[in-house]
């Protein structure tokens, strides 16, 4: 079995708990460590140079977020990305479009719409997948945070998490996606300018939308082929 490659902390100020969550938690995200991925603690410990406290305090509350399973016997591994699952954060990620979107619009300061066109152009200048799938993430929570209601915020985040799985595993099937992706940001963005509700939430429905068909083309060919 090949060395663990993870990279190190050295970009962190200090090797604490919080700091081996976030980099294992991007690691999931981006794809970097896939569905299925056994996670041995005392591997991990080595690839990112910590004691394995940290490591296992990460994984438990990488569990709590959704992104890992642990099981009593086969220990922790990365959650395998589901049909059902799919289609349950999409939908609650529609349900609550409508709601996010109004508080939203009302409460988005200037600073947080130049973060987030600033998002949009990295998107569209970069080439590198998972730097896109991450800066996408960024974009909706930067919009999401705009609510300035913590319960909701914390949900939406956690949706978002869940669902850059499915939307870096897409990528491969449909890679064309990117560029109309981008075009649909701009429109939710510019509605967002022009404090317009009724259209930022019909853009964002319908973009989450096609967003899942590609996400669910995705899955089920992956299954398909771990099954074969």
């Amino acid at each position: 079995m090949a060395k663990l490659q993870l990279g190190g902390l050295n970009r962190f100020p200090r090797t604490t708990h919080a700091t081996v969550t976030e980099h294992l938690r991007q690691a999931i995200l981006l794809g970097q460590l896939p569905g299925g991925t056994r996670l041995i603690q005392a591997e991990l410990a080595e690839a990112l140079n910590v004691s394995v406290t940290p490591i296992r305090e990460a994984l438990r509350e990488l569990s709590t977020q959704g992104l890992i399973e642990l099981d009593a016997f086969k220990g922790a591994i990365v959650r395998i990305p589901t049909l059902a699952e799919l289609e349950e954060v999409y939908e609650m990620r529609s349900v609550l479009i409508p709601l996010s979107v109004k508080k939203g619009i009302a409460q988005i300061t200037p600073q947080q719409l130049q973060v987030a066109e600033s998002l949009l152009d990295q998107m569209e200048a970069t080439s590198d997948h998972e730097q896109w799938v991450d800066l996408n993430r960024q974009f909706h929570n930067i919009l999401d945070d705009a609510t300035q209601t913590t319960q909701l915020k914390q949900v939406l985040h956690r949706l978002s998490d869940v669902s850059a799985i499915y939307i870096n595993l897409s990528f491969s099937e449909q890679p064309l996606r990117k560029e109309e992706s981008e075009q649909e940001h701009r429109a939710i963005f510019q509605a967002y300018q022009r404090k317009d509700i009724k259209t930022a939430t019909k853009l964002t429905l319908s973009h989450l939308n096609g967003t899942l068909d590609v996400a669910r083309s995705a899955v089920m060919n992956q299954a398909a082929t771990r099954y074969r």
